[in-house]
């Protein structure tokens, strides 16, 4: 019998409560991410301090504090697996989402509030069926994990060029190959995860805290195919104008 298909359990989970309980925290995380960028938007387009940090060229400055916090952030949630403990995991991972909200602030004002939605709603379609793919398909994915970390490498490393090379950051093949890694990333993480279930049993904190885990992955899978997706639609929609 495959190991995708035992229905064994975990700190009295079934397979189908752990995934649940995946979802759950990551849908938490994109919640706080959507409602502190709206609240942060509300700010902005009322002539708040969000409007003074903008005006003022301070968001920039900002916003690379942000950045930095998130890589700081990206560790510590790594390194909160060994602590064992879930709280921790998760707060770490809502305090990122909540900063991701706050650099999303200025998304609907760059691109438009429609152009948001629609991404956000063609993003979601793509991201769904990846994660279905990538919870019952029988392939081995992690066949491809070589590939995909090769990849993932190499679209860092292009996205650094970018800042320095106009062409590259206006490139719309940057995009469309960002969207289609991420959704094999996100199909690889569901079956990752699921099989962190099974190596995690008889172990309740542990199991836990890589169900944070595994949202954190799940969570950035997303919000990297939101942005792609954006670029492409941004791109698309300046074009017509």
């Amino acid at each position: 019998m495959s190991e995708y298909n035992q229905q064994v359990y975990t700190g009295g989970k079934t397979l189908q409560q752990y995934m649940t309980s995946v979802f759950t925290t990551m849908a938490a995380g994109l919640g706080i991410t959507a409602l502190v960028a709206g609240l942060g938007y509300y700010n902005l387009v009322s002539g708040g301090w969000m409007y003074s940090l903008v005006m003022n060229g301070g968001y920039s400055m900002v916003s690379m504090i942000a950045f930095i916090v998130q890589l700081v952030l990206c560790f510590s949630i790594s390194r909160s697996l060994t602590s064992m403990n879930p709280g921790r995991t998760k707060g770490l991972f809502l305090g990122y989402a909540a900063i991701t909200g706050f650099t999303f602030t200025v998304l609907p004002l760059v691109f438009g509030a429609a152009t948001v939605f629609t991404a956000f709603a063609f993003s979601a379609v793509m991201y769904l069926a990846a994660a279905v793919i990538g919870r019952f398909t029988r392939v081995d994915l992690s066949k491809f994990s070589g590939i995909f970390i090769g990849a993932l490498f190499a679209l860092v490393l292009v996205s650094i060029l970018s800042m320095f090379i106009p062409s590259l950051a206006s490139s719309l093949v940057i995009s469309y190959a960002g969207v289609l890694l991420f959704l094999g990333l996100t199909a690889w993480d569901m079956q990752r995860i699921t099989n962190f279930y099974y190596q995690t049993q008889g172990n309740d904190a542990l199991s836990e805290s890589v169900s944070v885990y595994g949202a954190f992955e799940l969570y950035l899978d997303f919000i990297n195919i939101f942005l792609y997706v954006l670029r492409i639609f941004g791109r698309g929609s300046s074009s017509r104008n």
